[in-house]
């Protein structure tokens, strides 16, 4: 397994000091700015690319966005990065932030492979891989909706990342995550892209809060998570630890996941 971090604008140097060896970068930076500017700071450390972020690929909301996709799939290859990780497709343009309830209407996956087919066609000629960021309140909201989603659309240079916390629906996945993360493991196990860990956790109250927590806060069995995606994992994948607020939020993180993986039975190399 190859080991990635995401904490914020400082995700560079606490790399550099965990000694982490993949940081993600922006495709939209990547249009912008170019590849050997976007790049120059990952080299001057020894570092790669292991994700670029198109996560505001949303064609039921933009119908533009075709455009900014076609330009980030040529220059991911140039910059060496073979997973863009796209959204699940949303009608409300915020993309994750909220939902519509179109979104789980029959047609709209239907919607979303039609103009996501030809995006998929132009990663297939670059040789890079669209892997969608399945949630909850997206189109592509399971395991089940996205093989939908892969099967009209028929290419291997689909995947969808493994992140069964997005997909946590009511009070019990939270509380026993572990059976909904197997399962979303083994029916995806044919279609992994990135592995994306983060927690989410609930919070004391009348009421329920589900949110964002610091890894090791919540009820995820990491060892397990990782011992079920392993043999799944195709070679040119990542495991990246995402959402870190702080940098000792970022150490602990990193410590937890390294020792979750040895208990699994595999290292990060």
């Amino acid at each position: 397994m190859r080991l990635g971090l995401d904490a914020g604008q400082d995700t560079i140097s606490i790399a550099v000091e965990l000694n982490i060896r993949g940081v993600p970068i922006a495709g939209e930076g990547l249009v912008q700015n170019g590849v050997r500017a976007t790049l120059a700071p990952l080299n001057k450390h020894g570092l790669e690319p292991c994700q670029v972020g198109a996560f505001g690929y949303n064609p039921l909301a933009d119908k533009n966005c075709n455009g900014q996709l076609s330009q980030i799939i040529p220059l991911a290859k140039e910059a060496g990065c073979r997973h863009i990780a796209i959204g699940p497709g949303n009608y409300h343009p915020s993309g994750f932030g909220h939902y519509d309830t179109r979104n789980f209407q029959e047609n709209a996956i239907d919607l979303y492979a039609q103009s996501l087919r030809p995006m998929v066609e132009l990663a297939q000629k670059h040789d890079v891989v669209l892997t969608i960021e399945a949630y909850l309140k997206g189109v592509v909201c399971s395991a089940d909706t996205f093989k939908r989603l892969h099967a009209m659309i028929g290419s291997d240079h689909l995947r969808c990342n493994i992140d069964p916390s997005s997909l946590y629906a009511g009070l019990h996945d939270f509380l026993n995550p572990m059976p909904l993360v197997t399962r979303t493991i083994a029916d995806l196990a044919q279609h992994v892209g990135l592995v994306h860990l983060k927690e989410v956790a609930v919070e004391e109250g009348f009421h329920l809060k589900m949110s964002l927590a610091p890894i090791g806060s919540g009820h995820t069995d990491w060892a397990e998570l990782l011992a079920c995606v392993d043999p799944h994992l195709p070679e040119d994948s990542w495991v990246i630890i995402e959402h870190c607020a702080s940098p000792g939020e970022a150490s602990k993180s990193v410590d937890i996941i390294t020792r979750a993986a040895a208990q699994a039975g595999t290292v990060f190399v």
